[in-house]
């Protein structure tokens, strides 16, 4: 599928609540929700801003679990659906679900503890957007980016999912891209920890994924991890905010 027909399904899925559940569910093998909640051990403090909200199933997530959450989405038809499944759920002000753009966020400076982003598109690399990330999060805050995941050829259903996501993303966005880099990423130590639900974490120094979000530009500290399970592996990338030092004062 060349670039300029995956934009344009991308782009109607995004106008589409019932395509855009429909896609973000049977071609991913109903894991999406999964890797989407993997944010939520990784969120420091209480006050959230999700970037991009989709149909808000993150944000009821974290209204669930008590955190201020508010999210800004970009499209109208997305701002409605998340709105109606906050009502539905009835949980929260809908009005904190806000239609508006990543590269100019409508709040103040240091308003919040994390930021959180699954599976974003383009504007993730944008220079504009990490700026703004870094001018609302408080110090010692965090970005948590789950920028992409892929299913494993296991079983019987999981390796025709996996061409079909091949040939909507291409090759390169998913096995292919892993296995190009599973030789350069085995030359450096890395921290694993297991979980208890049989999921494991690899802090990976260096990571292929992440490297064109500009952390670094706008003093983000990068840290890279891969969570894998039998079934598939997730990529996140966070970026940390300096914190305050030790006894001084916010201005």
């Amino acid at each position: 599928m060349t670039p300029t027909i995956r934009k344009w399904l991308f782009e109607t899925l995004y106008r589409n609540r019932y395509l855009y559940r429909f896609a973000s569910t049977v071609p991913f093998a109903g894991q999406w929700r999964v890797w989407q909640r993997l944010v939520l051990p990784r969120i420091r403090g209480m006050e959230v801003l999700e970037l991009g909200c989709g149909l808000g199933d993150l944000q009821i997530d974290l209204r669930k679990a008590s955190y201020q959450s508010r999210a800004i989405e970009r499209s109208p038809q997305m701002v409605a659906a998340a709105r109606d499944t906050l009502r539905w759920h009835k949980l929260g002000d809908p009005a904190n679900i806000i239609l508006g753009s990543a590269q100019a966020l409508p709040f103040g400076d240091a308003s919040f503890d994390t930021v959180v982003s699954t599976f974003p598109s383009e504007y993730i690399y944008d220079p504009n957007t990490i700026a703004e990330v870094e001018r609302v999060l408080r110090p010692g805050g965090r970005l948590i980016v789950v920028e992409g995941a892929n299913l494993l050829p296991v079983g019987f259903l999981q390796p025709l999912l996996v061409l079909l996501q091949m040939l909507v993303y291409g090759p390169a966005a998913l096995l292919g891209r892993r296995k190009q880099n599973q030789v350069e990423e085995n030359k450096v130590p890395r921290t694993q920890t297991t979980h208890t639900d049989g999921t494991i974490t690899e802090v990976v120094p260096d990571a292929w994924f992440g490297r064109n979000i500009p952390l670094e530009r706008f003093d983000l500290q990068r840290r890279s991890e891969v969570v894998r399970s039998r079934r598939w592996e997730v990529y996140i990338t966070i970026g940390e905010k300096t914190p305050w030092p030790v006894g001084s004062k916010e201005s």
